[in-house]
């Protein structure tokens, strides 16, 4: 009994960790992204409720970035912020649904519009429950009208950019120096744009860190349902070849067997 227990648990592990399938080692890790991202998450939410160490942090570290603040640094935090704004991530979204309409992708086309609007949407949530003000300092930048607690310029920048590198390396399959270039400098942008957020006065670090850790956790799982959904649509489609197969040639399939 223990010696079928554990052929079980070890052939199980193997599937998971298994780079042929996407349920293997692919699903893993999206599984283990969106699970630390939402403790995450959590563990941020909870802290900043609390309102005593982390919100000590948050201020302590604002005031210290606010007093090396440049007129240099906030108009090019301004331009960035712009670039990663949850409007421009719209346009992007209204641009690439389209385009994915176009071409009949329709499982990655309700990804995206998931991605997008499932995001847009828990954002608000999170702001409306968590209620936290924005933090106040004298700068250039325009005053900010909603919420502080997720960023939604993190979070939505995540989402967008997350996604439209997901779509990028999807056609030739790609891998090397494409598929790093694409991920670098989409991570990297992500990160200026949260920069620029606590930079411009408009948020703590930590409602940076909730918005990329929100982003990420939503992300992973829209990630996650198209991939188990592709998956299942190829068993099938392979399921139905070999049935074609079987009764075209019944005879060849007793061979077989």
């Amino acid at each position: 009994m223990q010696k079928k227990r554990f052929h079980r648990t070890k052939r199980f592990v193997a599937n998971r960790l298994s780079t042929e399938t996407y349920i293997g080692l692919h699903l893993t890790v999206t599984f283990l992204v969106a699970v630390g991202a939402i403790w995450l998450c959590s563990a941020l939410l909870e802290a900043v409720l609390d309102n005593a160490t982390l919100v000590r942090l948050d201020v302590a570290a604002a005031e210290w970035i606010h007093a090396r603040v440049t007129s240099i640094g906030t108009t090019v935090s301004l331009r960035v912020s712009e670039i990663g704004s949850p409007t421009s991530m719209g346009v992007i979204a209204v641009i690439g649904g389209a385009e994915l309409l176009r071409r009949h992708h329709k499982t990655l086309l309700f990804t995206w519009i998931a991605a997008f609007v499932g995001g847009g949407l828990l954002e608000k949530v999170l702001k409306i429950l968590v209620h936290r003000s924005r933090p106040i300092f004298n700068t250039s930048a325009p005053a900010e009208q909603s919420l502080s607690f997720p960023s939604g310029h993190s979070m939505m920048c995540l989402i967008g950019v997350g996604m439209l590198v997901y779509v990028l390396m999807i056609p030739g399959h790609s891998g090397g120096i494409r598929r790093s270039i694409l991920i670098v400098t989409g991570t990297a942008f992500v990160l200026l744009v949260g920069i620029s957020r606590v930079y411009l006065g408009a948020h703590f670090p930590s409602d940076v860190l909730g918005g990329f850790a929100a982003g990420a956790g939503w992300l992973s799982i829209c990630l996650g349902v198209r991939g188990i959904v592709r998956h299942r649509k190829h068993r099938r489609s392979r399921a139905g070849v070999t049935t074609e197969r079987t009764t075209a040639h019944p005879i060849h399939a007793r061979a077989e067997s």
